[in-house]
């Protein structure tokens, strides 16, 4: 075997879309969670472009942007029992393993508006979260204790 010839690890083969702009394109076409009036979705380009070189990583993106429509039914779920309603709420995918959600409630009594970000690794950890109920009665701090792993 010649040095060119060399095989790819198995995670970077049998990606759906070599270019990241194309799938950019199937991911906001087929997901509903990208087509949401009451939350948004941002996707960097890094992420896209590695998705497009590693099959772990597209599995992931892919996996965790299916689950996002019922864990954000479940956060809002959450504030409106306990008062409030949801004004923002903006989900960041960065990178591979790391989900930033930021999340902007109004106490109805006050008016008051909190603010919360949680930063986890998946949406399964946003839904832990959201089960404690506990993220908008802790310091952002506190409230990180679902730390990204890099």
């Amino acid at each position: 075997m010649r040095k060119n010839d060399k095989e790819k690890p198995e995670n970077q083969l049998q990606t759906k879309y070599k270019n990241p702009y194309e799938y950019e394109k199937y991911i906001k076409r087929n997901y509903v969670c990208m087509k949401s009036d009451s939350y948004k979705v941002d996707i960097s380009q890094r992420l896209y472009y590695r998705a497009t070189r590693d099959k772990a990583v597209e599995n992931w993106l892919e996996q965790n942007l299916d689950l996002l429509p019922d864990c954000m039914k479940s956060l809002s779920d959450m504030v409106v029992v306990t008062g409030g309603s949801i004004v923002s709420c903006v989900c960041h995918m960065n990178n591979y393993n790391n989900i930033s959600t930021e999340i902007g409630a109004a106490d109805k009594g006050s008016k008051q508006i909190s603010r919360s970000t949680i930063r986890t690794t998946n949406v399964r950890e946003i839904q832990e979260q959201v089960n404690y109920n506990s993220i908008f009665w802790t310091s952002e701090a506190e409230s990180a204790g679902f730390q990204a792993k890099a």
